[in-house]
């Protein structure tokens, strides 16, 4: 199940988070502090492949207004503009959603969406939370819920959880 997707947001928080000078902090292991904010930011995605199995897999036209928070903390940002880690990242995004599927026969979805990420996957410890509420055209609801939590122990074992379901209903 793959719920709406939210590279443009990251690719966003990148290039601000780049594009913003880090406070120093002297006595923090963290010397790179870095705050963005989103406010009405717009993505529009042609042919996005939506898959909310398994109340339906369709193409279509994803648009997403959002607002975002990000903030980072690193030890510093490489030549290639890379923060080095040790890192600690949160972001959080709240977003309207308008799907609008390719297929004449289903319905144009509209609603909410919130995402919050803590910490990236290949960190030791990392999260990520996104529940998405759709009502179609049709009268039809869409909630999709998905929760990812990975801890990489000392010792190299990785515990992984993966939780995600979707329920739909009819009009």
């Amino acid at each position: 199940m793959r719920f709406v997707k939210l590279p443009g947001v990251l690719a966003i928080a990148v290039a601000l988070i780049l594009a913003v000078p880090g406070a120093s902090l002297a006595a923090s292991p963290y010397p790179v502090n870095v705050r963005l904010h989103a406010h009405k930011a717009v993505e529009f995605d042609p042919g996005f492949l939506f898959e909310a199995g398994p109340c339906f897999t369709a193409t279509g036209d994803l648009t997403e207004v959002f607002n975002a928070e990000a903030h980072a903390l690193a030890t510093g940002i490489d030549e290639q503009a890379n923060f080095v880690p040790p890192l600690h990242v949160e972001k959080t995004v709240e977003e309207s959603v308008l799907f609008v599927p390719n297929d004449p026969a289903l319905p144009t979805y509209t609603g909410h969406s919130t995402v919050h990420l803590s910490n990236l996957e290949d960190s030791p410890n990392a999260g990520f939370t996104n529940t998405v509420v759709l009502r179609g055209t049709d009268g039809s609801h869409l909630v999709l819920h998905q929760d990812v939590h990975i801890l990489v122990k000392a010792t190299g074992i990785v515990l992984s959880v993966d939780h995600q379901h979707a329920r739909c209903s009819s009009g």
